[in-house]
């Protein structure tokens, strides 16, 4: 059986970080400015929400919002970000060790440059005893889904195309409560039942393909008995 777990939102608390280094860097210092250049207006607007932070925190561009993140500040905001919660890396070690028979994997999303390297400082300064680490795109969401059986994220676009005979289970943080899932989880401890209800499916489903095919050789044998007499 296969899990994925978002790292951001579930694991790290990426946002709590980039809005100190964003008031750091552009409201609260003293920025030079090009006398030929346009005033540029930094501000932060409405309640910032993990959709897209493009919304809330005002760049001059897409290309100085990714200079920002992966260029300048991406050991600040990818290595140095807060926990989640204070004993999330020790439940997920704890869960990885109890479950030996499912493949974890922790997956970071739309991390680029010196994002990737930052991110694996990150697990290791937090002790990140398991196996598998995966760094995807946004547009790879779906062929992945064909590859886990659960995914645990914080991320509505992650959830929304999760296909029919999958598990998709929120994380609820401060930044995705504008939408409701009905599979939610605070804690990682409370994850435990929608794997073990999915392993029970799987058991369920495979009985019954197995029933089936016995029912269909049961019926082959009784004609061929038939046919000999």
């Amino acid at each position: 059986m296969e899990v994925y777990l978002s790292i951001n939102g579930v694991l790290r608390n990426l946002i709590q970080k980039f809005d100190y280094h964003y008031h750091n860097n552009f409201l609260e210092a003293d920025i030079i400015v090009d006398e030929d250049a346009e005033p540029f207006d930094y501000k932060v607007e409405g309640e910032v929400q993990n959709d897209n932070l493009l919304n809330y925190y005002a760049f001059q561009s897409v290309e100085e919002y990714n200079n920002f993140l992966f260029v300048e500040f991406p050991l600040e905001l990818f290595g140095h970000a807060a926990i989640s919660y204070m004993s999330a890396m020790s439940d997920l070690n704890k869960i990885i060790y109890d479950h030996p028979d499912i493949n974890f994997t922790v997956v970071g999303l739309d991390e680029l440059g010196k994002a990737k390297p930052s991110t694996l400082f990150f697990l290791s300064k937090h002790s990140y005893m398991g196996t598998n680490i995966k760094f995807i795109r946004s547009h790879e969401i779906e062929k992945e889904w064909k590859k886990c059986d659960v995914w645990i994220t914080d991320n509505k676009d992650i959830i929304d195309k999760c296909p029919k005979n999958k598990t998709a289970v929120k994380y609820v943080t401060n930044y995705n409560k504008y939408f409701t899932h009905k599979h939610e989880i605070e804690k990682l401890t409370e994850c435990l039942k929608y794997w073990e209800k999915t392993t029970t499916s799987m058991w369920t489903r495979l009985l019954k393909i197995a029933g089936q095919s016995m029912s269909k050789n049961q019926q082959k044998e009784t004609k061929i008995a038939k046919n000999n007499k």
